[in-house]
C-alpha cells in the first residue's frame, strides 16, 4: 500500500468519526430524535468521544472530543464545560488504553460509565448544590443517577460502530 493511499484512508477514517460525532450530537441534543425514559436522557456523546479515543489514541481522542464538546455547547450553551471535559475524556482514555488497559468493549463501558458519572455529578454540583436548590438530592436521585445508567447500556452499539469504521479504514 503505497503512502498516499494510507493518507487516504486515515483522512477518510477521522471524516467518518468526526460525521459520526456530528450524527450523535443531533440526536442527542434534538428532542423527539431519541427516546427519553420518564424524563432520563442517554448522553451519547460521552461513550462516542470514549470508544473514538479508545482507536484513535491521544491526540486525535483530545481533538475529537473538543469537536463533539464544541458540538454539545453549541446546543447547550454551556460556556465551553462540555468542550473541556470532552477533550480531556478522551485524551485521558487514549492515554490509558496506549499505556496500561486493553481496548475491549468492556474496557470502553468501565471507562464511559466513569465518564458520564464523573460528568453527572460535577453538572449536579454546579446546577443544583452549589445553587442551593432545595430537591439537589431528588434530582440526582430521579435523572442525573438514572441518566449514567442510561447511557452506559448503549456503550456497545457506539462501539461497535466506531470498531466498524476503525476496521475498514486501517491499513493492513
Amino acid at each position: 500500500m503505497t503512502l498516499e493511499t494510507q493518507k487516504k484512508k486515515l483522512i477518510f477514517r477521522r471524516l467518518s468519526l468526526a460525521l459520526i460525532i456530528l450524527l450523535i450530537s443531533a440526536v442527542q441534543n434534538t428532542d423527539g430524535y431519541f427516546p427519553q425514559i420518564f424524563g432520563i436522557r442517554a448522553l451519547l456523546l460521552i461513550p462516542a468521544v470514549v470508544c473514538i479515543a479508545m482507536y484513535e489514541r491521544d491526540i486525535w481522542g483530545m481533538i475529537l472530543g473538543i469537536f463533539a464538546g464544541a458540538l454539545w455547547d453549541v446546543f447547550a450553551s454551556g460556556a465551553s464545560f462540555n468542550a473541556l471535559f470532552l477533550m480531556s475524556a478522551g485524551f485521558i482514555c487514549g492515554t490509558l488504553i496506549n499505556t496500561i488497559m486493553r481496548n475491549n468493549i468492556v474496557t470502553a463501558s468501565i471507562l464511559s460509565f466513569i465518564f458520564s458519572l464523573l460528568y453527572n455529578i460535577v453538572y449536579w454540583l454546579f446546577h443544583f448544590v452549589f445553587t442551593k436548590l432545595d430537591s439537589a438530592f431528588f434530582m440526582l436521585w430521579r435523572y442525573y443517577l438514572p441518566g449514567i445508567v442510561y447511557t452506559t447500556v448503549f456503550v456497545p452499539i457506539i462501539f461497535i460502530i466506531i470498531r466498524a469504521v476503525e476496521k475498514k479504514f486501517t491499513e493492513e
